[in-house]
């Protein structure tokens, strides 16, 4: 189920190229994203770097950029460049989608539900929401099972999300520089509908108060962008 979601998600975006919608002033970028889908970033990367400086601005180059970026954040501002300033692009509405996915991952319910409607609102003929309601039922089934297990109490309710990499490697790189400075850090996989982020959670604490302290510190010392997410249990 996980394989052929990650697959549609992937070639979703290919099939714009099958409409009847011309977006003949956007860079042909479908043997690229095939080469990604092969595992061969690095080659991508080489061959981006002249097209983006021969096409600036181009979305499509855009979205490449941010699909090679393994850094969550960093992704996410370029997803989000497509989607406000391209938004007729035909990558607007996987961009959207990416977003959603990223702030899914991270456990901002609040965000990831803003880019729900407005994928609906104005992209309501997207691949991608069928997919949504295939991951809603899987995320049903999910509370169900997690329902049917017997509660166990816990002093801790919060934890510190600092980090959300599609990169492994960066992932690691932060825990072990907060490990070094004394912190208790997890690293996790989430996925997002196919989509895999290695998520960096710092401590567990009883109350906001007790984390927000740990939170400014850390964010200060480590210029990250941090915040309280409640504890799974």
């Amino acid at each position: 189920m996980i394989k052929s979601i990650k697959n549609f998600i992937f070639f979703a975006a290919l099939l714009f190229f099958f409409t009847e919608k011309s977006f003949s002033q956007e860079y042909d970028i479908v043997s690229l994203l095939k080469k990604v889908e092969e595992g061969k970033s690095d080659e991508v990367r080489e061959a981006l770097h002249p097209l983006m400086k021969r096409n600036p601005g181009d979305p499509s180059l855009l979205f490449l950029s941010a699909l090679l970026t393994e850094d969550g954040t960093e992704a996410k501002g370029k997803y989000l460049k497509i989607v406000n300033t391209f938004p007729n692009s035909k990558y607007a509405d996987a961009a959207l989608f990416r977003i959603f996915s990223y702030y899914t991952a991270i456990g901002n319910e609040s965000e990831a539900t803003l880019c729900l409607d407005r994928l609906k609102v104005e992209y309501p003929n997207s691949n991608y929401l069928p997919q949504l309601e295939t991951l809603k039922s899987i995320k049903q089934e999910e509370i169900k099972k997690e329902d049917a297990v017997p509660n166990k109490s816990s002093s801790y309710k919060f934890t510190i999300q600092v980090g959300a990499f599609s990169s492994l490697k960066n992932a690691e790189s932060l825990k072990n520089d907060l490990l070094e400075s004394g912190y208790e850090v997890e690293l996790s996989e989430k996925n997002v509908a196919g989509t895999i982020f290695n998520v960096v959670c710092l401590g567990k604490f009883a109350d906001n108060k007790s984390a927000e302290k740990i939170l400014t510190k850390v964010n200060y010392d480590f210029r990250l962008n941090g915040r309280i997410i409640p504890l799974d249990k």
